[in-house]
């Protein structure tokens, strides 16, 4: 499959019924969240996750596939359908045999831990395409990380091609967002030149709602997870705050240095 194919090569519909233009996005479009589908809410406002306010909706056709970032849940949704049907694996089956069991995660399930909700939403979702929720110990998003931070090879095997990892995780969409978000690379929030985050150069981060993150620093080989405990309704922002960054990042220099506590 290539990353220039579009949404009408791959038969991608939903109800509404999408436009020539709509269908015109690629698969590199859907990946980076810059598809410019933006098919009618059935809200009255949308969501903004990262300031925690309500947002309007872009209006359908207002963007030209590829040139406007918009967080969408149509957009990961619709990825998870092209996979399957690309592949003939199911995505939880996927997640089981070609991450879990050769990376050794210790807590994961597939049948409970991973689950599909089919509805809207107000980050875009139809129920056409289902959300492919995900729930992972720190221990085991931090193997996933370290997958990525040794640029996908995993004790001596090479798990995810080192040339996808390097392609996916390279600031390829501005986002127009305050950092750490301000540039996107294939489902990767990833660190840009003209940015004030505290991560170095060439990090990137996977970030969940609620405050579920994965932030890799590979100049450092350093991988960082942070999760809030939600069940309850709880949220956290949408990011590792700069000043625990900094401290991680403090202490990593202290112990590379090979200066401990006395």
């Amino acid at each position: 499959m290539r990353l220039d194919s579009t949404l009408a090569e791959l038969g991608v519909e939903d109800s509404p019924q999408l436009t020539p233009m709509e269908k015109s996005a690629t698969l590199e479009h859907v990946l980076t969240s810059s598809s410019g589908v933006y098919l009618p809410l059935e809200f009255e406002t949308s969501y903004d996750v990262f300031t925690n306010t309500p947002a309007k909706w872009p209006d359908r056709e207002s963007s030209l596939p590829g040139t406007r970032f918009h967080y969408s849940n149509w957009n990961f949704n619709v990825l998870g359908d092209i996979y399957q049907r690309a592949s003939g694996t199911a995505l939880f089956v996927a997640v089981d045999r070609l991450l879990a069991q050769p990376l050794g995660f210790r807590d994961w399930d597939p049948l409970a831990h991973g689950r599909l909700h089919y509805r809207s939403d107000l980050l875009g979702a139809t129920p056409r395409y289902p959300n492919y929720a995900i729930a992972m110990s720190p221990r085991d998003l931090a193997k996933f990380g370290q997958l990525y931070c040794a640029g996908g090879t995993w004790q001596g095997q090479q798990i995810v091609s080192s040339e996808w990892v390097s392609r996916s995780t390279r600031p390829i969409m501005a986002t127009g967002l305050p950092d750490p978000f301000g540039h996107y690379g294939y489902l990767w929030w990833v660190r840009g030149e003209d940015t004030s985050s505290p991560l170095p150069p060439g990090s990137f981060s996977a970030v969940g709602l609620g405050g579920q993150i994965l932030s890799i620093v590979a100049a450092l080989g350093l991988v960082m997870v942070a999760l809030c405990d939600n069940r309850s309704g709880g949220n956290a922002q949408m990011a590792i705050p700069d000043e625990l960054v900094s401290a991680i990042l403090g202490l990593d220099s202290v112990a590379t240095a090979g200066v401990g506590p006395r």
